[in-house]
């Protein structure tokens, strides 16, 4: 059996056709205040790239969106949680368009097993609140978040 170690696994992954990237500095999400006070920040995370030439830089790359809410104390109700099905969630909002204020929208910088440089910036489109509550008592919203994605030839 054949000894893995982080790099030579990265190595085999990128023998594949993969194209890993490398945070190049700490990774910050996007942050922003609902206008019920509380805040969310959003972050669009980066799995991998794979070489596209149908995509516009001919890149397809592999994302996945982790987003958090931070609720006012006093808007926290744990008694109004209630066991929900998930499919329940969009016809459970009570909000469609929820207005909100950007505070932080950076792109964070990642290095590309190619040489090149990827930049990406999460960025909220829509935010939806629900009636429904989690059983810390916040209010479930439903967020639409979007990666702005430029990459640059450093080679």
């Amino acid at each position: 059996m054949i000894a893995h170690s982080a790099e030579n696994t990265i190595d085999i992954i990128h023998e594949m056709g993969y194209i890993m990237v490398k945070p190049k500095d700490v990774i910050k999400p996007s942050f922003y205040k609902l206008k019920d006070g509380t805040f969310m920040n959003a972050l669009v995370n980066i799995g991998h790239m794979i070489e596209d030439p149908k995509m516009p830089y001919g890149y397809a790359v592999s994302t996945f969106t982790t987003i958090a809410t931070y609720v006012p104390r006093e808007n926290r109700h744990p008694d109004r949680y209630m066991q929900f099905d998930p499919s329940s969630i969009p016809s459970s909002i009570v909000e469609e368009d929820m207005k909100y204020e950007t505070l932080v929208e950076d792109f964070n910088v990642y290095s590309m097993s190619n040489g090149m440089t990827l930049s990406v910036k999460s960025v909220a489109a829509q935010v939806s609140k629900t009636r429904l509550y989690t059983i810390q008592g916040e209010p479930l919203y439903l967020a639409s978040v979007s990666p702005v994605i430029k990459i640059t030839n450093t080679k």
